[in-house]
């Protein structure tokens, strides 16, 4: 499970900025909650508001980033090639990024700082009983190891300066850090702008029957009036995505008409694009990243797309959901708790995003935080107009 991330001088995030799912005092909906232990109450889905160009979808970003360097294109640099280093404004300074999650039921905290040439710091550590331990730590060149060291200073100085230990020891199967990044190539999983023949969707059609069951259910109780889907692979190109539909005539006569995947509407052809990533990701576990949630989507649809991961009957391996998004309707302290809603607001004076919680503002309980927020209460909103 995911409890936290913090990030610092990415796009247009300068100062260290912190995003928790971790469960404030709030009473409310703890049915909701994630109990990995009996101290550790963790949130299922947290929201992030702002207005455009405030900096929530570059928080989401910066999570995809750390992920690439992990396990990505950017984890494969030879010697010498450039980080996707991206700071603040025109600033040199370097970029950190830091994980706590918890994996195979121990908890971990792994992080580091790098340029565009070199990293600079990198550390991991790990609870396996209730106290943390370093695993290795990494600074300027100077390494610090625990466990296995003789081999682990081999390793590392295998390691170039723009290259990841935590990528370069799994390439070499170490096994004191392959949880770690386990976690990274299993556990996070981006949901971004995916095209319906390329979407994880397509891949569990073709996965079997059981699969395909499960997306056409969701197809129907979505009201898209599709009641099958045939995907049609030729070699070498985009597979060809068909779907059926039923007409109930006049008379009691049913008709089956079908339609490309293209033909069908946008808000149709994103459902469809995630709904299997989204089904992927309740069975295994893992914690979804999606921008702008509702693209495209009826609110209805998006509702029902995130009453599925706070649902324990449905949600049952912990999957968790982190979103941005502009639909206020979803602004509702009878469908979230306070500590799920969260603001990105660009700063006047530096230009910088800045993050935080509802929970900060101590709203009432049954106050119409739609109606507080559209009127500015809580920030994060376009400035629309001017002095005459």
């Amino acid at each position: 499970m995911f409890i936290q991330f913090t990030v610092e001088n990415h796009r247009s995030i300068k100062s260290s900025a912190v995003i928790s799912f971790a469960a404030s005092k709030d009473k409310a909906f703890e049915e909701y909650l994630l109990r990995p232990d009996e101290k550790k109450a963790l949130l299922p889905v947290l929201a992030i508001y702002g207005a455009n160009a405030a900096g929530k979808s570059n928080v989401l970003h910066a999570m995809m980033t750390m992920k690439e360097m992990v396990v990505g294109n950017a984890a494969k640099v030879s010697k010498g090639q450039k980080l996707p280093w991206e700071p603040f404004g025109g600033t040199k300074d370097s970029t950190s990024f830091e994980m706590v999650f918890i994996f195979h039921g121990v908890r971990y905290t792994y992080g580091f700082s790098f340029d565009a040439k070199k990293i600079y710091k990198e550390y991991l550590y790990h609870r396996p009983n209730g106290r943390e331990a370093l695993i290795f730590s990494r600074e300027n060149g100077v390494y610090e190891f625990r466990e296995n060291v003789n081999e682990q200073v081999t390793l590392s100085n295998r390691t170039p300066d723009n290259k990841l230990y935590l990528v370069s020891s799994n390439d070499w199967n170490l096994p004191q850090t392959e949880n770690a990044y386990q976690w990274f190539l299993e556990k996070l999983t981006f949901l971004m702008d995916e095209e319906p023949a390329t979407s994880e969707t397509v891949a569990q059609i073709a996965g079997g029957d059981d699969k395909k069951a499960q997306i056409l259910k969701e197809l129907l109780l979505a009201d898209l009036g599709i009641t099958d889907v045939t995907i049609k692979n030729t070699s070498g190109e985009i597979p060809v995505i068909m779907t059926t539909h039923r007409i109930i005539n006049e008379d009691g006569t049913t008709e089956y008409f079908r339609l490309l995947m293209e033909q069908e509407s946008v808000g149709t052809q994103h459902f469809f694009s995630r709904i299997g990533g989204w089904l992927q990701a309740l069975e295994n576990g893992t914690l979804l990243v999606v921008d702008e949630i509702e693209d495209s989507l009826h609110p209805l649809l998006t509702r029902r797309l995130i009453e599925m991961v706070q649902d324990k009957v449905i949600n049952t391996k912990g999957t968790q959901l982190i979103f941005t998004t502009h639909d206020v309707m979803l602004l509702d302290l009878n469908f979230f708790r306070r500590d799920q809603i969260w603001f990105a607001e660009k700063n006047d004076g530096t230009c910088a995003t800045e993050l935080y919680s509802l929970a900060s503002f101590s709203p009432r309980k049954g106050e119409n935080v739609r109606k507080g927020y559209l009127r500015g209460r809580f920030g994060a909103i376009p400035f629309i107009g001017g002095d005459t």
